[in-house]
């Protein structure tokens, strides 16, 4: 084997490390979370806006990304399409 510097050493180790750092980021969030809801249920805030204001507030993180890294990836909105995404909408509760 070559000998490899030490920074592609720790590349490689993080390269291999990846999805476990991204679990233990992950649980770091959920529990974030969960102390948020439990703290704003006990104030008295109902349970029905705090699930508005969950789902608005990842709307404004995850919209941005969104926007930009598929920006060429999406269909053209065709007559077609948008009859077919009311139809489904129509179709869901």
């Amino acid at each position: 084997m070559e000998n490899q510097g030490p920074v592609s050493v720790v590349l490689g180790v993080l390269k291999k490390i990846k999805p476990h750092l991204a679990m233990v980021l992950l649980q770091f969030g959920y529990a974030g979370m969960f102390i948020v809801t439990v703290l704003c249920l006990k104030r008295g805030l109902s349970h029905y806006v705090l699930a508005v204001y969950r789902h608005a507030i990842a709307t404004v993180a995850i919209a941005p990304f969104a926007l930009v890294l598929e920006r060429n990836v999406r269909p053209k909105m065709t007559i077609k399409t948008f009859i077919k995404i009311i139809a489904l909408a129509l179709l869901e509760y």
